[in-house]
């Protein structure tokens, strides 16, 4: 049996659907948050002293100086972060974190790119963007004309999962999204992408201890930080078990035993059911059993 009753599964499916994103707070323990964060703290690379410099000049890249421990994507094949320690891998087929995406990739999916991000007080924004649908960046979709989206482009096949280990919200920044965006038919404004127009995106509440989930196809990207305190974030992105963001894997870290969903999570991409099986079968087996 899932952690979530019918009642609430219904219920988070509803805004998640509707809003495009889905926050749900206390996942983690404090203690998880603690472990997590001296993980991070013996690992992660410093952020340089004059990263200010470095993002003016895009010396180091932008992203490369918020982001930590990435693996697949626009990344190298590795374990990224997962490397680091046990409480890093238990994330990735974190039960919850199953349940919601179950009910928008279905049955079959896997763990396609991971990294942290982290950023100190007066970081700047990071561009407002989606990874599919209307304004995506490599859409066809004009300027203020519907764009019905072309039945062979993915829109809805990729989730984010988002661990937060610092608060973050409205009066911090951090993650923003524009509510309900995945499902726009029409490209975003560049009076909006430009930040010529404000409180059209919104930073959600999310304390330490946060799970944040959200659809690429969601517009998103990341406020100007002002709080005192180091943003954290552990992101792990999915997808339906037949695409890929790259060629490039997030592997298995080296003489670890992974659980056997774990296992699937990192496996190459492949239709569903027909070569990449359910990851809940064995849950459904013994709840038959039972």
């Amino acid at each position: 049996m899932g952690l979530l009753d019918p009642k609430q599964l219904e219920l988070y499916q509803y805004l998640y659907d509707l809003q495009g994103y889905l926050v749900i707070k206390d996942v983690l323990s404090k203690t998880e948050v603690e472990r997590l964060n001296s993980l991070i703290d013996i690992h992660a690379p410093v952020v340089p002293e004059d990263w200010e410099q470095q993002m003016k000049s895009h010396k180091a890249g932008v992203y490369n100086i918020y982001r930590f421990g990435m693996a697949g994507g626009s990344y190298a094949s590795s374990p990224g972060f997962l490397d680091w320690g046990q409480p890093f891998i238990d994330l990735v087929d974190h039960p919850l974190v199953m349940e919601i995406m179950r009910l928008q990739l279905g049955d079959c999916f896997r763990l396609d790119r991971i990294f942290g991000m982290r950023m100190r007080k007066g970081m700047p924004n990071g561009r407002l963007h989606s990874d599919y649908g209307a304004s995506e960046p490599f859409t066809k979709a004009e300027p203020g004309k519907y764009y019905p989206q072309p039945n062979h482009q993915a829109l809805h096949g990729f989730g984010v999962a988002v661990f937060n280990l610092t608060d973050s919200g409205p009066d911090t920044g951090g993650l923003r999204l524009i509510p309900s965006s995945h499902n726009s038919h029409f490209k975003l404004p560049d009076e909006i992408r430009n930040e010529e127009i404000e409180n059209i995106a919104i930073c959600p509440d999310a304390p330490a201890g946060s799970l944040v989930l959200f659809s690429e196809a969601t517009t998103h990207g990341t406020a100007f930080w002002k709080a005192d305190h180091e943003r954290r974030s552990l992101l792990y992105k999915y997808c339906a078990s037949q695409l890929s963001w790259s060629r490039t894997r997030v592997t298995a870290p080296d003489q670890t035993d992974l659980t056997h969903k774990q296992s699937l999570l990192l496996q190459e991409p492949a239709g569903a059911h027909w070569f990449f099986p359910s990851l809940f079968e064995e849950d459904e087996a013994e709840l038959a059993a039972d």
